[in-house]
């Protein structure tokens, strides 16, 4: 029988499907969903910089007399910020004692904000890794590229001095020069990359004539991009790539497997399809392991990546590919 183990920022898992952060990660009943339904591992969901900074706001409002006394200001913000950090860290140790798959923790940030203080509670708590995902739109006109892929590094740099568990980035495509700035992230020690984030889409109501959220499940056409740049930079990095984004099938992941990750993210799949859907995919994946005669993932992984392809100016092409290259 097929073996699908494999390791993901130094962490064993049964199979390289990894249920990604999101509102079915945000409650134990759901990662238990995830652990039985066959998960390699699970990424808790985001914990968000903005979201506790406007809680905590929220939650003071109204407090006029204390606004015009510092110390007392200051405790009842803290507090309030700490109601929710503890909130999260508890799920964390409740998935934790309930789980026996890898449990992965995830903040959404965007700057070296106080939560860096606390950054380091989550490996105190037990999370077997962490998981950034941070994105900064690139769109003020007077910032150049690199004073924004700085912004990451520094942060990056902050928060590897305060953990010892792996650090993962879900990074955007939002870079000009992509293959560099992963390699800077490389170089770093960073210990993988989640290619790529799905960052919330606005919209417009032309009748209303207001803004609207856009949809938020992905289709399975925006797997190319992330599979893309996996078969671009596996060959050339040594910390670990996660497939994101499109993955609806088994056929899809041996696809990732194939172009060097080391596992992958499912949400939406999981979303519209329901856990069962895991099992479908790793039974997919053991069939076709069968028939190929691979009796574990490393003896197939990374062999059609861009260093190991007979053609490797292919995964490079943009344009016209069929035409070109003769692909079908």
């Amino acid at each position: 029988m097929a073996n699908l183990s494999t390791s993901y920022l130094g962490l064993n898992l049964t199979n390289p499907i990894i249920v990604a952060s999101s509102r079915l990660t945000a409650q134990l009943d759901g990662l238990k969903k995830s652990e039985d339904a066959g998960a390699g591992a699970v990424v808790l969901k985001s914990i968000f910089e903005e979201q506790i900074e406007y809680d905590s706001n929220t939650m003071i409002n109204g407090m006029d007399e204390y606004a015009a006394h510092t110390d007392a200001y200051d405790f009842f913000n803290n507090s309030s910020k700490d109601y929710y950090i503890d909130t999260y860290l508890e799920l964390v140790e409740q998935a934790k004692r309930s789980l026996s798959i890898p449990v992965i923790a995830s903040v959404n940030c965007r700057n070296s904000g106080s939560w860096l203080d606390y950054a380091h509670r989550f490996q105190e708590v037990g999370a077997d890794a962490l998981e950034m995902n941070m994105f900064i739109v690139p769109s003020n006109i007077s910032e150049s590229s690199s004073e924004v892929e700085q912004k990451y590094l520094n942060l990056i740099k902050n928060l590897k001095n305060r953990l010892n568990i792996p650090l993962a980035l879900k990074m955007g495509t939002y870079f000009s020069g992509m293959a560099n700035f992963m390699n800077q992230l490389d170089t770093m020690g960073l210990s993988g990359l989640v290619l790529f984030n799905r960052y919330y889409k606005t919209d417009i109501d032309i009748e209303s004539m207001n803004l609207k959220a856009g949809k938020i499940i992905s289709v399975e056409e925006e797997s190319a991009v992330p599979l893309q740049w996996t078969a671009l930079m596996s060959g050339e990095l040594s910390c670990d790539i996660c497939g994101n984004t499109g993955i609806y099938s088994g056929e899809t992941i041996i696809k990732f497997l194939l172009a060097g990750a080391a596992a992958v993210q499912i949400c939406s799949s999981v979303m519209t399809g329901g856990y069962d859907i895991i099992g479908k995919m790793t039974e997919i994946i053991e069939n076709w392991m069968e028939r190929k005669n691979y009796s574990s993932i490393s003896d197939f992984s990374g062999k059609l990546c861009q260093e190991n392809y007979e053609n490797p100016d292919i995964w490079e092409r943009s344009q016209y590919i069929k035409a070109v290259c003769g692909i079908s």
